[in-house]
């Protein structure tokens, strides 16, 4: 008896069934929402893990990209590609963002450090122990920052070193400002936790 021949199978494509719940989701359909979330959660994760390699950020992403799908399902086109494609690109492209505005904080920061070297030879007036209390506060808000998380992190950085307005933060980020404020303010209360350890 011969055996059946062992075929390749594409998976199937699920286009129309995609688009179909995109259109309900522009409706505000919120069984909509839970069958992509149920969907697709998987693969978002994957996706933008591979860019951040980080799973605090990468579950911050994800909720930021569905927060985003849910408030602009209405802008897909069929036209323009595949909602899966869509949506993974979508993804994708907010973790590049994240990891830019990393890179753009650590820029900054390092800038700022060498304005502060640069100017400590003009602050002679200032007594050793003066200068010694001030750099062991520095020394510890920077042990505090760098225990925060990842998220947290870059949205104080943001905030306090950068000196963004949480609107131009909102806006870059294509995030809701409340989104923003509400990772600000967790940010400076863990800060604040983790100073007062610090002290004690």
């Amino acid at each position: 008896m011969q055996p059946f021949p062992m075929t390749q199978t594409d998976p199937p494509d699920t286009s129309e069934r995609d688009a179909a719940l995109l259109q309900r989701l522009a409706l505000k359909d919120a069984a909509a929402f839970a069958e992509i979330h149920r969907l697709y959660t998987p693969l978002l994760i994957h996706t933008v893990n591979r860019v951040l390699d980080d799973y605090q950020d990468t579950q911050d992403i994800v909720q930021e990209v569905f927060v985003a799908l849910w408030q602009k399902a209405h802008l897909y086109e069929s036209g323009k590609g595949k909602p899966l494609t869509w949506l993974t690109t979508m993804a994708r492209n907010r973790a590049i963002d994240l990891v830019r505005s990393r890179q753009r904080r650590s820029e900054l920061n390092h800038k700022f450090e060498d304005q502060q070297k640069t100017a400590m030879p003009e602050m002679d007036e200032r007594s050793s122990d003066e200068l010694m209390v001030q750099n062991e506060r520095a020394a510890i808000v920077r042990r505090a920052v760098a225990r925060l998380s990842p998220s947290q992190r870059d949205a104080i950085e943001q905030a306090f070193f950068a000196g963004r307005p949480r609107k131009e933060m909102a806006r870059d980020g294509g995030e809701p400002l409340g989104t923003v404020k509400a990772r600000v303010r967790r940010g400076i209360k863990a800060l604040g936790s983790l100073i007062e350890r610090e002290i004690d």
